[in-house]
Order: C-alpha cells, then sequence, then structure tokens
C-alpha cells in the first residue's frame, strides 16, 4: 500500500493563546496568555466587585444580563433603589 495524504487525519488540539486581539485604538496584537490579553485590551480586575453587585442586583429583584459590567450593575442597582 502506498500512502495517500487526502485521507491524511491528525488529531485537532484546541490552544486559546497565542491569538490576536484588537486594541481599543483599532490595532491588532498577538497576546500569548490570559494576563496579556487583559492588559492590552484594558479590562479592569475587578470581578470580586462585579460579583458583589450581581448578588445584590438579584437580591433587588433585578434580572441582569450575565455579562453587565459593574458599572452598569452599579447604576441599575441604584436606579432600583431611588425607586423602591
Amino acid at each position: 500500500m502506498h500512502s495517500n495524504m487526502r485521507d491524511f487525519k491528525a488529531e485537532y488540539i484546541y490552544a486559546e493563546y497565542p491569538k490576536w486581539v484588537t486594541l481599543t485604538n483599532g490595532e491588532s496584537i498577538i497576546v500569548n496568555n490570559e494576563d496579556e490579553e487583559a492588559a492590552a485590551i484594558g479590562v479592569e480586575d475587578s470581578s470580586d466587585e462585579r460579583a458583589a453587585l450581581f448578588v445584590e442586583a438579584q437580591a433587588l429583584g433585578l434580572n441582569p444580563h450575565h455579562r453587565v459590567g459593574a458599572a452598569k450593575l452599579a447604576e441599575m442597582i441604584k436606579a432600583a433603589k431611588v425607586s423602591e
């Protein structure tokens, strides 16, 4: 038998990094890990604050989208407290 490269199969292994990310000014760069990506796109590490605000919003009966940021959650909570 001879080798037929059209039937060649290789196992696919997903790797998230390195990957291209787009900066706020429109430029694209390659990042090698999650920390570099967060620094490049300007994500603040406020996940604990956001999680606390999310729980508070739910306790007030609000149903925020799971990707809402901390600033928007704080606005929603403030508006809900004012309207009570």
